[in-house]
């Protein structure tokens, strides 16, 4: 005599591993089916799919032990239709009793700081999972001066659209470097100045693939630099030298675009003067020097 087999034959896991790629409709028809299709519906595996989906930075430790996975994502479903919302996480970092001279926050969420010669990123998203969170940079052998974030699309280790998003970490430092970071490790090193490096660009300059960013030393000179450059050691990347300062470069900031054609421009300052630079074409000229005597602006073609 032979005999029949359906769905509730199989073993709950199998089922509750295949209704992990069910709709919130079609669970809720498998959960009205029968009590054993109901108890498999209700499993925590299915739900804690769709709690880490859409409540990424929630701690699984916030989940009710008593009422399960599932009942604590309905009830944060519910809240947030309703506009009810919890008070934000409060988290506190202890770090070396260091003053903390850079401060940044990426696409990603995570905080990324400098104490000294030495950088350290607290990643978020394995902060919520219970991972080890921390990553400290110390290629660096002196005291970091700058931090800027630049998009990975711009520069030689870009791969693929799925990085379009991602950005890489360039420092400077007293240590006559600059260094370009991802995935926890340095990936260029850049190496021209004859003294600390001071600042950097907050944007990159020009178009396309000719994208570069600016440094100012300790030695006066502004120089330009790729990211499309390849080697450990940023080989090929520094594309200009522009001098004209006679004090160390402090400041530097990018102003923008003008019109159709390409034109960057950046103030570089130090003490009482600046200099306007225009670049056009793959090629620098400086437009003004501005100076400051006792509160009275001059200006030099």
């Amino acid at each position: 005599m032979e005999t029949s087999t359906t769905i509730t034959d199989m073993d709950a896991d199998s089922l509750a591993e295949c209704g992990r790629y069910l709709d919130l409709q079609d669970l809720s028809n498998m959960a009205m089916s029968c009590k054993f299709l109901k108890t498999v519906a209700y499993s925590d595996s299915i739900w804690q799919r769709w709690f880490s989906e859409h409540c990424p930075l929630q701690m699984p430790s916030t989940f009710s032990q008593a009422s399960g996975v599932r009942e604590s994502y309905l009830a944060r479903r519910t809240a947030l239709r309703q506009f009810k919302f919890v008070d934000p996480l409060a988290a506190i970092f202890r770090t070396e009793a260091k003053p903390f001279n850079h401060l940044l926050l990426d696409k990603n969420n995570n905080i990324v700081f400098s104490q000294g010669s030495m950088i350290q990123m607290i990643k978020m998203s394995s902060f919520f999972s219970g991972r080890d969170f921390l990553v400290t940079l110390n290629d660096h052998k002196a005291r970091i001066t700058c931090m800027r974030l630049f998009p990975l699309s711009e520069t030689s280790l870009f791969r693929s659209e799925t990085q379009e998003e991602e950005n890489v970490l360039v420092t400077s430092s007293c240590d006559h470097s600059i260094r370009l970071w991802r995935k926890g490790s340095c990936q260029r090193c850049f190496r021209g100045h004859n003294g600390p490096v001071s600042t950097l660009s907050d944007k990159l300059l020009g178009d396309g693939s000719g994208k570069v960013f600016a440094s100012g030393g300790e030695d006066g000179t502004v120089r330009l630099w790729s990211l499309s450059s390849s080697g450990k050691r940023g080989q090929q990347a520094l594309k200009a030298t522009l001098y004209g300062h006679t004090k160390p470069v402090k400041l530097m900031s990018v102003a923008g675009s003008y019109g159709s054609h390409t034109l960057e421009s950046w103030l570089t300052s130090y003490q009482k003067s600046a200099h306007l630079i225009r670049r056009s074409g793959g090629r620098c000229h400086c437009l003004y020097v501005l100076k400051l005597f006792s509160g009275i602006i001059q200006s030099k073609s």
